[in-house]
């Protein structure tokens, strides 16, 4: 019973798949059908969009830049056209004979002619001008020749500055970083490149020269780091401090100054030599002034060549030096 079945399902499930197969093929050429019309749609509204973009751009161009106005061509659109209610016109720039404008005419006169003088006697040995030039020397101004330049004094020569009206009670003598520093009832004097050793040997002169000054302040030692000595440095501040002690003055130590510009070498010596000069007054119990916190990286305290100060530079230090003064000077 259960094989009859199977052969009389058989035929009638392979004529649903043969059905089914038609239906589908027949859609399928259904689309395929579709998919050909809207290919061919496509492709002449494509055209038609090239054609309108073509046109515009022929007719843009024609605005701007018309060859003839008559001669227009009109741009090949499907939409029809409204006719424009303005005309397009060029400017044609007319070709003219150029005019030539003479020149106002100046009156040429020597404003020097005053100076000549026609009368004047020359010796007889004098030697006559050539023609060619006797006029020209004429109406030329004779000036007086330019006076030579004066020799330049080398800064050793005149350190100090000009001497005050009172008598000094201290005199502050150092490189050229005191050249702007100028104290209340005090003397400057500026070596320019001076050294410890060159500082001691004007100790004598300046002592001479002042001997109402009380006290002596020097500011010195930033031209000896370049000469990477650090033990002959300390001689010779160490001799320097002795040779004021022994005159009588009061002497009083400027600590060194951190210029802006120094290498990683010279600030690591220039605070070696601080920290020496620290130790040294303070066993020597003379007075010394602290400046390395005042100017550690204060670009602005100095010039331009960042080793010299500049008038706020030279302003602190006064102050810093003033301070001292007022507390360790002794009137006599």
């Amino acid at each position: 019973m259960d094989t009859l079945d199977c052969s009389c399902r058989g035929p009638l499930l392979l004529h649903e798949a043969n059905m089914v197969i038609d239906s589908l093929k027949r859609d399928i050429r259904r689309l395929t059908n579709d998919l050909v019309r809207k290919d061919t749609l496509i492709s002449a509204y494509g055209s038609t969009l090239r054609a309108q973009a073509q046109s515009r751009i022929d007719m843009s161009f024609q605005t701007k830049f018309p060859e003839e106005p008559a001669t227009t061509s009109q741009p090949a659109c499907s939409t029809p056209q409204q006719n424009q209610p303005w005309t397009e016109v060029v400017a044609r720039r007319q070709r003219g004979v150029l005019r030539r404008f003479s020149p106002p005419p100046f009156n040429l006169t020597n404003r020097y002619s005053v100076l000549a003088d026609s009368n004047v006697a020359h010796p007889a040995h004098a030697i006559p001008l050539p023609p060619q030039h006797r006029s020209a020397e004429q109406s030329r101004p004779t000036a007086p020749p330019p006076k030579p330049p004066a020799p330049r004094r080398v800064a050793r020569e005149r350190p100090r500055h000009p001497p005050s009206s009172t008598r000094p009670v201290a005199v502050l003598v150092g490189s050229s970083m005191v050249r702007h520093v100028t104290l209340p009832r005090s003397e400057t004097w500026c070596l320019p490149g001076a050294r410890v050793e060159d500082v001691q040997t004007r100790v004598p002169e300046v002592v001479e020269q002042h001997p109402t000054a009380s006290a002596i302040v020097v500011h010195v030692g930033s031209n000896d780091i370049r000469l990477q000595q650090s033990e002959k440095l300390k001689s010779d501040f160490t001799s320097l401090i002795q040779t004021i002690l022994a005159t009588g003055k009061k002497c009083i130590v400027s600590g060194p100054i951190p210029s802006a510009c120094f290498s990683d070498m010279q600030f690591s010596r220039i605070r070696q030599l601080h920290a020496w000069l620290v130790g040294y007054c303070s066993r020597e119990r003379v007075p010394f002034v602290d400046n390395f916190g005042s100017f550690w990286r204060r670009r602005s305290l100095f010039a331009r060549d960042g080793r010299h100060l500049n008038r706020a530079g030279a302003s602190l230090l006064a102050s810093n030096l003033e301070l001292a003064l007022e507390a360790h000077h002794t009137p006599r």
